[in-house]
């Protein structure tokens, strides 16, 4: 709930801005919010070779090896006041929702920071750098707290209930889902496609945060044609 109150501080200075018209909002942009509300750099580089990182941010002066033209290692010198996102997430117009919670998740790095600068980040036992990898929002157990708040921060910040709202208006979708699969229900997967991407966050993500409102049950969302588990009244499988 902290976390969530949080979300909506950052969201009322969103709202502030003499470009955002909440009343027509429709997804929340995060280079907007990085660069116009937290007063950060965006910038985009090869952070990895094998793609096992897709951003990383730092709160104190340090370098971090990036990578040019034919895997090349170059040094970028990250100020404390930075963002990196993988280039080929940005460019990739298929992983759009991919890249703004990778965004958010940094941003909510250095918003923590921010709100909590003895407790949060600027300790020396701390990692100087942060670094996003796929997936980290759905492994369990988790081991990394502050990648679980800048997690759930950037799905606070993306996903408010407002806009959640509105995307499940707007696409006709039921408020209590039992089952989210393509096998299950075809129509209503489509529909839950179409809203993710109204939102501009992944499938994934919006998944994950419709379970937090009590609005989806079960989803399969990753593997929407695999056998489905039914369950009785009595939570009983059948």
């Amino acid at each position: 709930m902290e976390i969530e109150l949080i979300g909506d501080r950052v969201l009322n200075a969103y709202y502030k801005l003499p470009t955002v018209n909440k009343d027509q909002l429709c997804r929340i942009e995060p280079e907007v919010l990085i660069q116009d509300v937290l007063n950060l750099t965006l910038d985009y580089c090869h952070l990895s070779v094998d793609g096992s990182v897709l951003g990383v941010t730092s709160f104190k002066p340090v370098e971090l090896n990036v990578f040019g033209l034919d895997d090349e290692q170059q040094s970028y010198y990250m100020d404390g006041k930075t963002i990196l996102v993988e280039k080929d997430l940005h460019e990739n117009s298929t992983q759009c929702g991919r890249c703004n919670f990778t965004m958010a998740h940094e941003a909510s790095h250095q918003i923590l920071k921010m709100l909590f600068p003895v407790d949060y980040g600027m300790k020396p036992s701390r990692p100087a750098l942060h670094f996003y990898r796929p997936h980290s929002e759905t492994r369990k157990p988790i081991s990394d707290w502050e990648e679980w708040q800048a997690n759930t921060l950037a799905a606070a910040i993306l996903l408010p209930v407002d806009l959640v709202g509105k995307a499940l208006f707007t696409f006709q979708l039921p408020t209590n889902i039992k089952v989210l699969s393509k096998r299950f229900d075809e129509r209503v997967f489509a529909r839950f496609e179409d809203a993710a991407n109204f939102l501009g966050v992944s499938k994934t993500a919006f998944a994950i945060r419709l379970k937090q409102f009590g609005i989806l049950e079960k989803d399969y969302t990753d593997s929407p044609y695999s056998v489905i588990d039914v369950f009785n009244d009595e939570k009983e499988k059948v």
